[in-house]
């Protein structure tokens, strides 16, 4: 992987528009050190010695649960991937990891929450594809790949969201061809207020009350 500290707004604006990231993907986090490229549910303390299949096993039984008790709330006849991508959206653990083809939203959620940290935005382009038309059940998926979801949410739309599946929830994704830009903790106010001017807000990145709600906290701050 290679890493490359960023120096200024400018800065992360001629590296991440360049052509040689055309095609890519990017995922932003408020800590590089902490946050590692792992699914949310390979992450939970409940699986540090399970097996694969134990986890798996789990996670099918909470998407079936998910899925039955949920569906009052769902309008169509969602298809699997719709429920795996419903469910990691709304906060239920599973083997996606989403990013953006979008780099200032994915600069947005390495910044805008300052953690003190240093924070991070990876970049990578993701050759291999899922067809999730031809591909019925995602627990067939045996490697590491990308996929368009359908954005059945304004917030999904906003986001740019691409997901990542990932066959081992516990393994950490690496590969040669993964950039990851630095953004040190001292530049995060300025870079908030660079994303402010670019209308990249909480009120934009999650359209809603709540995501306006915070953006007016900022605003009047």
């Amino acid at each position: 992987m290679k890493i490359t500290l960023i120096k200024s707004f400018a800065d992360y604006l001629e590296q991440v528009c360049s052509t040689a990231f055309n095609g890519h993907l990017f995922r932003g986090v408020p800590d590089a050190a902490a946050h590692k490229l792992v699914p949310s549910i390979g992450r939970l303390a409940k699986f540090a010695n399970a097996t694969q299949a134990d986890i798996t096993k789990e996670e099918k039984h909470w998407l079936k649960r998910f899925r039955l008790e949920g569906a009052r709330h769902v309008g169509g006849n969602p298809t699997e991937w719709e429920w795996m991508v419903l469910a990691r959206h709304h906060g239920l653990p599973v083997r996606l990891l989403d990013w953006t083809r979008n780099p200032l939203i994915a600069l947005y959620f390495a910044v805008w929450d300052r953690s003190g940290k240093t924070a991070a935005v990876y970049a990578e382009k993701f050759t291999t594809s899922i067809d999730i038309d031809a591909v019925k059940d995602p627990f067939s998926v045996k490697k590491v790949a990308k996929f368009q979801p359908a954005q059945t949410t304004d917030r999904m739309a906003a986001q740019a969201t691409m997901m990542i599946l990932h066959p081992d929830p516990q393994s950490v994704y690496e590969s040669k061809t993964l950039q990851r830009f630095e953004i040190s903790p001292n530049l995060a106010v300025d870079f908030k207020a660079s994303l402010r001017r670019l209308d990249i807000t909480p009120a934009t990145v999650f359209p809603g009350l709540d995501g306006l709600a915070k953006s007016i906290r900022y605003e009047g701050a």
